[in-house]
């Protein structure tokens, strides 16, 4: 072989070299490109909150939005369609992904609202909605007074608190799958092995749990399930207003006479005041007694001490003094 042959030998070894290295170069990013492709394609749509949603607002479109997980969380949503209108039992933060949990589970403590406080209510068989109550339902409160010819003169029925929320009931919490099922055991068909007494717990206003709690312990608490979305409530103003057993201490006030010591009003208690200050039975019963009752005494002692004792014949009687 001749020198002339050899180099163009080289130099067609040279080019072959260099196409199967661009090639091989190509495969790879094609390779790249198709993993990159499939990979895009294997990562799940989930559907998120674009804002911050509030419990038992109606979930809007502009609301959510649908990102993409390479692993979606469990119970999470495929399209925005299927949580458009539901209603959560629990805020949603904003940029978290909307699982059935905000829907059908969750913790009590972290769910009460600021302002209130939760509180377990015990309730007996012959409150016949017992079963029927399910966490997340709204329930009106109304508790009956037996007559005791003390504090109570009459026995008593009425709405002691209305619209409370179920946070809880029994062992479940918020509407988790236990607390959806069916208490009644069809192998124990007349439930002996029943318990007697369920615990609800129901989120009550600070200001409300005294009341709820006399009312527990001194009448019959009956829960009733209402429509969530019945607004309608009690015009309270329309009634006496209960006082607190501990009465604010007297402030010094300025006036045109000078300055003189008058309780702090009532209208400047917060409601972790009346908490701390405390409601009597009387004013549960019937908001307002109290007041009405202190008003007697101080119409009896008034009376009182404007009359005499005065003594004829060995008999004592009481006059009213000139």
């Amino acid at each position: 072989m001749s020198g002339k042959t050899k180099i163009i030998a080289l130099i067609l070894l040279a080019v072959g070299l260099v196409f199967m290295a661009m090639a091989f170069l190509s495969g790879q990013k094609v390779q790249k490109s198709s993993q990159a492709v499939k990979t895009e394609v294997e990562r799940k749509p989930v559907v998120v909150s674009s804002v911050a949603i509030k419990f038992g607002e109606p979930i809007k479109a502009d609301q959510v939005r649908i990102d993409k997980f390479a692993i979606a969380p469990e119970g999470t949503f495929k399209s925005v369609e299927e949580v458009l209108g539901k209603k959560a039992l629990f805020n949603i933060p904003a940029g978290s992904p909307i699982t059935k949990s905000f829907f059908e589970a969750g913790a009590v403590a972290q769910e009460v609202r600021e302002g209130y406080r939760a509180f377990a209510v015990k309730l007996d068989d012959n409150n016949v909605t017992t079963d029927k109550i399910k966490a997340g339902d709204f329930v009106d409160v109304f508790s009956m007074f037996k007559s005791n010819n003390t504090e109570v003169k009459q026995t008593v029925s009425r709405m002691v608190l209305p619209k409370l929320r179920v946070l809880a009931v029994g062992d479940q919490l918020v509407n988790t799958p236990d607390a959806a099922q069916d208490t009644n055991n069809p192998n124990d068909p007349n439930n002996r092995n029943k318990p007697q007494k369920r615990a609800i717990t129901v989120e009550v206003p600070v200001a409300e749990v005294n009341t709820i709690a006399v009312a527990q312990n001194e009448g019959s608490l009956y829960l009733v399930i209402r429509n969530p979305d019945d607004l309608a409530m009690p015009d309270t103003s329309k009634y006496p207003a209960p006082t607190t057993v501990l009465q604010p201490v007297k402030q010094k006030v300025a006036t045109v006479k000078g300055i003189k010591m008058e309780p702090i009003p009532d209208s400047e208690l917060t409601d972790e005041d009346r908490a701390y200050a405390g409601t009597s039975l009387g004013d549960v019963v019937l908001p307002g007694s109290q007041k009405k009752e202190e008003k007697k005494q101080t119409v009896r002692a008034a009376a009182s001490s404007s009359t005499v004792e005065v003594i004829r014949g060995g008999e004592v009687s009481r006059e009213r003094a000139k």
